[in-house]
C-alpha cells in the first residue's frame, strides 16, 4: 500500500464507527464535494451543510474525511511534504478552502491547465500532520513525524558537515596564501628586518601550517607567550602579506 492508501484505510475503520446519521452524511457531502461538477446539484440533499458557520466540529471532520478519502492524496514524506485534494468544480473548492483556512490552515487554490479542475493543496510539513490529526489517522501521524525527524536530523547532520567542510577549505585557501607570503620574504631576505612581532606569528603559522587562528590563539594561551586573540593574528599576518605583494 502507498502513504495514501494506509492513510484512507486507518480513516476508513475509524469512520466505521459513526451512527448519527447527520455525521454519516457529513461524510458522504463530502465525498460529494470532489465529484460534483457543480455546488448547485448538491444543494437540494445537502443544503443543511453549506452554511460553515452553523457547522460543529465532529460535522467540520467528517467532510474533511469524505473529501480526502474521494480525492485526496498524502506524498509519502521521505519524498516531499505535499498533500493535495482534486476538485472538479470552483465553488466546492472554495467552500473547502473557506473551511481550512478557517481551521487556521494556509492552503493553496491551483487551476490545472485546459481543464475545469482545482487542486487544494498543502506544503507545509506541521499542517499536513495537523490535518492528518484531525482526521484521526494517528498511526499515519506517527509515521509522518517520525520520517520528519529523521529527515531534520539528516538535513543537520549534512549543513554541520558542509560548514565545516566550507570553514577547513576556507581556513586551507588562507593558510597557504600566508605560507606563501612569509616564503616570500624570506627568499628576499627581508625576515630578519620584520619587528619581532611579525616574526612570531610569521612562525606560529609555519609550525601549525594547517590549523584555523582560533586554534593558533588557543595555543598562544596555553603557552603564555605572547598571547594573541584570533583578530589580533589576522592583523599581523595581513601584514605579511601585505609586505610579500610589495616585494
Amino acid at each position: 500500500m502507498s502513504f495514501s492508501e494506509n492513510i484512507k484505510d486507518e480513516i476508513l475503520k475509524s469512520c466505521s464507527n459513526l451512527k448519527n446519521d447527520y455525521y454519516i452524511n457529513a461524510e458522504s457531502f463530502g465525498e460529494l464535494l470532489t465529484q460534483a461538477s457543480t455546488k448547485n446539484n448538491l444543494k437540494a440533499n445537502y443544503n443543511e451543510y453549506f452554511d460553515i458557520s452553523k457547522l460543529d466540529e465532529i460535522c467540520i471532520k467528517n467532510i474533511l474525511k469524505g473529501v480526502f478519502l474521494s480525492s485526496g492524496c498524502v506524498v509519502n514524506p521521505n519524498l516531499n511534504y505535499h498533500l493535495e485534494i482534486y476538485f472538479k468544480n470552483k465553488a466546492c473548492t472554495e467552500y473547502i478552502y473557506d473551511i481550512l483556512s478557517l481551521l487556521e490552515f494556509t492552503p493553496k487554490i491551483l487551476k490545472r491547465k485546459n481543464t475545469n479542475s482545482y487542486v487544494i493543496y498543502i506544503k507545509e510539513s506541521e499542517q499536513i500532520v495537523t490535518f492528518l490529526s484531525l482526521l484521526e489517522a494517528n498511526n499515519a501521524v506517527l509515521e509522518f513525524e517520525k520520517i520528519r525527524v529523521e529527515k531534520q536530523v539528516k538535513n543537520n547532520i549534512n549543513r554541520n558537515i558542509n560548514c565545516e567542510t566550507a570553514n577547513l577549505t576556507k581556513t586551507i585557501k588562507s593558510s597557504m596564501k600566508q605560507l606563501d607570503a612569509i616564503k616570500t620574504i624570506k627568499e628576499n631576505n627581508m625576515f630578519d628586518n620584520l619587528d619581532e612581532k611579525l616574526k612570531y606569528v610569521a612562525t606560529l603559522r609555519e609550525k601549525y601550517p594547517d590549523k584555523s587562528l582560533s586554534y593558533i590563539s588557543d595555543k598562544t594561551k596555553v603557552d603564555r607567550i605572547n598571547i594573541l586573540t584570533k583578530s589580533g593574528l589576522k592583523h599581523r599576518l595581513d601584514k605579511l602579506i601585505e609586505i610579500a605583494d610589495n616585494i
